[in-house]
Protein backbone atom coordinates (compact mmCIF):
# COMPACT_ATOMS: atom_id res chain seq x y z
CA UNK A 1 0.00 0.00 0.00
CA UNK A 2 1.61 3.44 -0.89
CA UNK A 3 0.60 6.60 0.49
CA UNK A 4 0.35 9.47 -1.74
CA UNK A 5 0.96 12.67 -0.69
CA UNK A 6 -0.69 15.21 -2.23
CA UNK A 7 0.65 18.60 -2.75
CA UNK A 8 -0.24 21.18 -0.49
CA UNK A 9 -2.52 23.54 -2.77
CA UNK A 10 -4.74 20.08 -3.10
CA UNK A 11 -4.68 19.70 0.10
CA UNK A 12 -6.26 22.86 0.94
CA UNK A 13 -8.80 22.00 -1.62
CA UNK A 14 -10.06 18.77 -0.18
CA UNK A 15 -10.46 20.13 3.15
CA UNK A 16 -14.22 22.00 3.22
CA UNK A 17 -13.89 25.54 4.56
CA UNK A 18 -15.57 26.31 7.96
CA UNK A 19 -18.84 27.81 8.11
CA UNK A 20 -18.73 31.25 9.63
CA UNK A 21 -22.40 32.57 10.19
CA UNK A 22 -22.94 35.89 10.87
CA UNK A 23 -25.97 37.26 13.44
CA UNK A 24 -28.65 37.65 10.85
CA UNK A 25 -27.28 34.23 9.27
CA UNK A 26 -27.51 32.85 12.80
CA UNK A 27 -31.24 34.28 12.78
CA UNK A 28 -32.41 32.96 10.01
CA UNK A 29 -30.88 29.40 10.24
CA UNK A 30 -31.75 29.50 14.31
CA UNK A 31 -34.30 31.63 15.26
CA UNK A 32 -36.99 31.73 13.02
CA UNK A 33 -37.42 28.14 12.74
CA UNK A 34 -37.58 28.37 16.70
CA UNK A 35 -40.31 31.35 16.49
CA UNK A 36 -42.36 29.74 14.01
CA UNK A 37 -42.32 26.36 15.70
CA UNK A 38 -43.31 28.25 19.17
CA UNK A 39 -46.12 30.04 17.20
CA UNK A 40 -47.38 26.78 15.83
CA UNK A 41 -47.12 25.19 19.36
CA UNK A 42 -49.50 28.10 20.70
CA UNK A 43 -52.06 27.87 17.81
CA UNK A 44 -52.12 24.22 18.66
CA UNK A 45 -52.34 24.37 22.46
CA UNK A 46 -55.15 27.50 21.72
CA UNK A 47 -57.08 24.70 19.87
CA UNK A 48 -57.30 21.57 22.01
CA UNK A 49 -57.01 23.26 25.08
CA UNK A 50 -59.27 25.85 25.57
CA UNK A 51 -63.32 24.59 25.84
CA UNK A 52 -65.14 25.00 22.86
CA UNK A 53 -67.50 27.59 23.05
CA UNK A 54 -70.60 26.33 21.17
CA UNK A 55 -72.88 23.94 23.15
CA UNK A 56 -75.52 21.89 21.79
CA UNK A 57 -78.86 22.60 23.61
CA UNK A 58 -81.43 19.32 23.32
CA UNK A 59 -83.59 21.56 25.89
CA UNK A 60 -87.19 22.43 24.12
CA UNK A 61 -88.09 26.18 23.22
CA UNK A 62 -89.28 28.21 25.85
CA UNK A 63 -92.60 30.55 26.08
CA UNK A 64 -93.39 32.26 22.91
CA UNK A 65 -92.13 35.93 22.75
CA UNK A 66 -95.22 37.68 21.31
CA UNK A 67 -98.77 37.48 21.25
CA UNK A 68 -100.96 38.50 18.66
CA UNK A 69 -103.71 41.31 19.80
CA UNK A 70 -106.68 42.44 17.58
CA UNK A 71 -107.53 46.58 18.45
CA UNK A 72 -110.47 47.09 19.68
CA UNK A 73 -112.06 50.44 18.71
CA UNK A 74 -111.01 53.55 20.11
CA UNK A 75 -108.08 51.83 22.01
CA UNK A 76 -104.31 53.70 21.38
CA UNK A 77 -101.41 52.04 21.30
CA UNK A 78 -100.52 53.53 24.38
CA UNK A 79 -103.19 51.38 25.86
CA UNK A 80 -101.99 48.13 24.44
CA UNK A 81 -98.56 48.68 25.37
CA UNK A 82 -99.45 49.40 28.97
CA UNK A 83 -101.62 46.41 29.20
CA UNK A 84 -98.27 44.24 27.46
CA UNK A 85 -96.02 45.14 30.02
CA UNK A 86 -97.02 47.67 32.75
CA UNK A 87 -93.98 47.13 34.45
CA UNK A 88 -91.50 48.42 31.96
CA UNK A 89 -91.44 52.18 30.40
CA UNK A 90 -94.94 52.59 28.09
CA UNK A 91 -92.40 54.24 25.66
CA UNK A 92 -90.28 51.49 25.26
CA UNK A 93 -92.72 49.21 24.73
CA UNK A 94 -94.73 51.04 22.04
CA UNK A 95 -91.42 51.43 20.27
CA UNK A 96 -91.06 47.58 20.60
CA UNK A 97 -94.68 47.29 19.30
CA UNK A 98 -94.03 49.43 16.14
CA UNK A 99 -90.35 47.87 15.13
CA UNK A 100 -92.27 44.56 15.76
CA UNK A 101 -95.15 45.37 13.38
CA UNK A 102 -93.08 47.40 11.11
CA UNK A 103 -95.27 50.33 11.27
CA UNK A 104 -94.46 54.07 9.67
CA UNK A 105 -96.41 55.61 13.10
CA UNK A 106 -97.76 54.98 16.07
CA UNK A 107 -101.27 55.32 14.84
CA UNK A 108 -103.14 51.98 14.70
CA UNK A 109 -107.11 51.26 13.41
CA UNK A 110 -109.34 48.95 15.02
CA UNK A 111 -109.59 45.53 14.31
CA UNK A 112 -105.92 45.80 13.39
CA UNK A 113 -103.61 42.56 14.59
CA UNK A 114 -100.64 43.59 16.12
CA UNK A 115 -97.72 41.24 17.25
CA UNK A 116 -97.08 42.30 21.05
CA UNK A 117 -94.03 41.57 23.06
CA UNK A 118 -94.59 38.61 25.89
CA UNK A 119 -94.18 39.58 29.62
Amino acid sequence: MTTRILPTSARSIARAPKLNLTRRGRFVFIGVPLITGAAALLVVAVIFLLPTTVQANSEPVGDPVTHTVSVQPDQSLWEIAYAADPQRDTREVMDDIVELNGLASSEISAGQLLEVPAR
